[in-house]
C-alpha cells in the first residue's frame, strides 16, 4: 500500500481533493490523508509541519509515502515534518513536485492500480502533460509522449470500441482503464486517429482527447493480451464507469412569451493594454533581478486581488462563477509560467512586457489551436490574465464605463474580468468581433443578464459612435440604424 499526504494551505482545497480522489481510489492499494490549514478560527490559511509529521505517522505502515504540496511554505513544512520523524520512516517518504489537483489524481489512479512506486512517481511528474498537450505546449520538456506509429508487434490484438461516454474519456473514465489494465502483463497502446498512447498510464490516455463518438482500439501484445482485451471490452460496455443514462428524467416544452431585443447608441470600447512608454522605458532599463523581482511581486498581487474579486462574486453570482477566477488564480501559480517569463528575462534579456507579452501570447495560441470549443474558448482567459498583469506592472487604471444614455458596448474581445465592469445600468447590450459562446466572458455576461452577441466580425469597427442600434436575441442579429 502506498500512501498519499496532500499538504495545503487550505482545508477545504485539500477536502475538496480528497472527494475528487475518492472516485477513483482503490483503498487497498492507496491511503489519502490530508494535512491541510492551520488551527486559527481567524485566521484557518497556512500549513503545520506538526500535523504534516502526524499525518506521516499515521500512514507508517504504508510502503511508500508521498507528500504532494501546493505552494512555497508547504514544502517548508514537508521538510520540517522530515527532520521530526524517526529516519528509518523518512526513508519511505518522498517529495513530488507534481502540480497539487493533477498530482493527486494521477497517484491515486496509478497507486490504485497497483502500479510501482517509481511508475506511480513518474506519472505524478506528467500530471501536466494532458494540459500542456491541450496547450499545444511542445516547448517544453513535458511535452506529449503520444506516437504517430504504434510500439507492437503484428502479433498484438486488437479491439475496437465506439465511446458512447458524452464527456469522452475525462478524468474518472481513463483513470480505471489505466488502472485495470495495470493489473495484466501485457504491453498494451490506446490508439484515436493514428495516435498512440501507453493504456496503463491515465495522464497519456487523457492526451488523446478522446470525445463522444471517437473510435479508439486498444492494442495488446504479451502474456495477458486476450484476457486485457476482454477485460477491456467489459469496461468499455460499461462506458468505463460513467452512468450514461438519463432514465427517469422528464423534460417538458413551452413556448416563449415573446423575444428579447434591446437598443441602445453604439458605444467603442477599447480592451487592448495601453501603457505609457516613458513607463516602459524606465522599468526595462532596470537590472534583471529587479525585473524579476517586479514580475513575481505583480503576479503575487494579482492573485490575491483575484482571489478578493472570488470571493466578492460567491455571494453576487454563485460559486461557479466565483471559481472561474479562484481558477485564473491556481493558473498564476503554475511554476512552469513563471519560470519561462524569468527565463525570458534573465537568459533572453527581455523586457518585463516583451518577456510577458511572449509567454502569455504562446500560450494564447496554443488553445486557439485546439479543436473542442470549450477549451479554445479558454485563450481569452489566458489573454485577459496577461493584460491584469501588464496594467499592474505599468500602472494603468482599468477602463471605466461612463454613459448617460442606454448604449450597446462594442470591442474587438473582452475577458472576464472586463465584462463584470459592464454591470452598468446604461449597458444594454455588448457585441463582441471575436470571441466565443463557450467563453467564460459569455457565461458571465449570461448570468449578469447582458445580451452579448460575439464573433460578429471586424465591420462593428465601422459602426459611428452613438449610431443606433438593435440587439435581437432570436436570430443572433445586430441591425443598424
Amino acid at each position: 500500500m502506498i500512501g498519499l499526504i496532500i499538504i495545503s494551505h487550505s482545508k477545504m482545497l485539500a477536502d475538496g481533493l480528497l472527494q475528487l480522489a475518492e472516485q477513483m481510489q482503490d483503498k487497498k492499494n492507496c491511503q489519502i490523508i490530508a494535512a491541510a490549514g492551520i488551527d486559527d478560527e481567524e485566521h484557518p490559511i497556512g500549513t503545520d509541519a506538526i500535523k504534516v509529521m502526524e499525518a506521516i505517522e499515521t500512514l507508517s505502515e504504508a510502503s511508500h509515502i508521498i507528500l504532494l504540496m501546493d505552494l512555497g511554505s508547504a514544502l517548508l513544512s514537508a521538510e520540517t515534518a522530515l527532520d521530526l520523524i524517526d529516519p528509518d520512516l523518512a526513508q519511505k517518504v518522498y517529495l513530488c513536485s507534481a502540480p497539487l489537483v493533477e498530482g493527486t489524481i494521477a497517484i491515486t489512479a496509478a497507486t490504485s492500480g497497483g502500479a510501482s512506486i517509481d511508475t506511480v512517481l513518474e506519472e505524478a511528474r506528467q500530471a501536466l502533460r494532458s494540459k500542456q498537450q491541450q496547450l499545444n505546449d511542445e516547448s517544453t520538456e513535458a511535452a506529449s509522449q503520444e506516437t504517430e506509429q504504434s510500439k507492437l508487434s503484428d502479433k498484438a490484438i486488437k479491439s475496437e470500441w465506439i465511446v458512447k461516454n458524452p464527456s469522452g474519456l475525462h478524468v474518472r473514465p481513463a483513470a480505471k482503464l489505466a488502472a485495470l489494465l495495470s493489473g495484466f502483463d501485457v504491453d498494451v497502446e490506446l490508439c484515436k486517429d493514428k495516435k498512440y498512447a501507453d493504456a496503463k498510464s491515465m495522464n497519456q490516455i487523457a492526451l488523446l482527447q478522446v470525445r463522444y463518438g471517437d473510435k479508439i482500439t486498444l492494442i495488446a501484445e504479451g502474456p495477458d493480451s486476450a484476457t486485457a482485451i476482454t477485460a477491456f471490452e467489459q469496461l468499455a460496455k460499461q462506458n468505463f464507469g460513467d452512468d450514461i443514462h438519463t432514465n427517469g428524467k422528464t423534460v417538458l416544452n413551452g413556448k416563449n412569451i415573446y423575444t428579447p431585443t434591446v437598443s441602445g447608441v453604439a458605444y467603442h470600447w477599447k480592451s487592448t493594454t495601453e501603457y505609457s512608454s516613458l513607463d516602459k522605458e524606465h522599468l526595462d532599463n532596470e537590472s534583471i533581478e529587479n525585473r524579476i523581482n517586479k514580475v513575481t511581486q505583480a503576479i503575487t498581487l494579482l492573485k490575491k486581488q483575484l482571489e478578493v474579486r472570488a470571493n466578492n462574486l460567491t455571494e453576487q453570482l454563485g460559486k461557479s462563477i466565483a471559481d472561474i477566477f479562484r481558477g485564473h488564480s491556481l493558473l498564476l501559480d503554475d511554476d512552469d509560467i513563471i519560470d519561462a517569463i524569468k527565463y525570458e528575462i534573465k537568459d533572453n534579456n527581455s523586457s518585463i512586457y516583451d518577456a510577458i507579452n511572449f509567454v502569455f501570447n504562446e500560450m494564447s495560441a496554443q488553445y486557439k489551436q485546439l479543436d473542442d470549443p470549450y477549451l479554445q474558448a479558454r485563450y481569452i482567459d489566458i489573454d485577459d490574465l496577461k493584460n491584469q498583469l501588464l496594467m499592474l506592472i505599468f500602472a494603468i487604471k482599468p477602463q471605466q464605463i461612463n454613459l448617460t444614455v442606454p448604449s450597446i458596448i462594442l470591442s474587438d474581445n473582452m475577458g472576464p474580468s472586463e465584462i463584470l465592469r459592464c454591470q452598468h445600468p446604461m449597458v444594454s447590450g455588448v457585441i463582441l468581433a471575436n470571441g466565443s459562446p463557450y467563453s467564460h466572458t459569455s457565461i458571465i455576461a449570461a448570468r449578469l443578464g447582458i445580451p452579448m452577441l460575439v464573433d460578429i466580425g471586424e465591420t462593428i469597427n465601422d459602426i459611428k459612435e452613438k449610431a443606433k442600434l438593435t440587439i435581437s436575441i432570436d436570430d443572433a442579429s445586430l441591425t443598424i440604424e
